[in-house]
């Protein structure tokens, strides 16, 4: 064996807009850091609200001029808060003086969101307040359970 693999660490390059995603037009940078205030709202129900960028919700970001297009590809199709995302991401955009207008849009092509978009650091906090939670409760994982 060569040794111990990160297992939060991404084995390709991402296609969505993570929060280390760079760009060469300010604009989309601006819309970025705007996206980046947009909570979850079903995280928003736990002790630890995640932005909808660090979650892996913003599939793309396409500027036209002064118009803005964002793409989002939610965690399930039948999400009942996309209208409440919707909104609060053409508020927050469109607050920005070099955007007139946002459209927001959810990716209907079949893609299945998976926690694999998850900004890193989002993935391990998770993954360690999982295992505190169980600990807690005195819950063994699967993984290290004998019959």
């Amino acid at each position: 064996m060569s040794g111990h693999t990160d297992p939060y660490a991404r084995t390709e390059e991402a296609t969505h807009v993570t929060p280390n995603t760079a760009f060469d037009d300010e604009r989309k940078t601006r819309v970025k850091a705007q996206l980046d205030k947009v909570l979850d709202p079903c995280s928003c129900m736990s002790d630890h609200p995640i932005s909808i960028l660090d979650l892996g919700l913003v599939e793309s970001i396409a500027v036209d001029g002064r118009d803005v297009e964002v793409t989002l590809l939610l965690t399930s199709q039948r999400c009942t808060y996309f209208l409440d995302i919707n909104d609060e991401v053409r508020e927050r955009v469109e607050a920005l003086d070099v955007v007139d207008t946002c459209e927001v849009h959810q990716d209907t092509s079949g893609q299945i969101w998976t926690n694999d978009r998850m900004a890193t650091e989002e993935r391990k906090a998770r993954r360690k307040r999982f295992h505190a939670q169980m600990e807690a409760a005195g819950v063994t994982p699967y993984a290290e359970r004998s019959d």
